[in-house]
């Protein structure tokens, strides 16, 4: 039987609603709350709408966080 993947704060995690990728800031009451990589509005969904982001979404919001070639002056 296969591992069941639980969302965690801090991790990343993609709603099946609606096909959006979120970091997970905090789970409450029967609610997940994520934000978009970078920033965003914060938006709420059921736990159990939650899966575990393959290894290109998760490379791809972590492009999105810290863009490559961004320079600090």
């Amino acid at each position: 039987m296969a591992d069941h993947w639980v969302p965690t704060t801090g991790t990343y995690a993609v709603d099946t609603t609606t096909g959006r990728i979120g970091e997970v800031r905090k789970l409450f009451e029967g609610a997940a709350y994520l934000v978009p990589p970078g920033g965003g509005t914060e938006w709420t969904v059921a736990p159990a709408a939650l899966r575990a982001p393959t290894d290109a979404e998760t490379w791809q919001a972590q492009v999105w966080t810290h863009p490559v070639g961004k320079t600090q002056r």
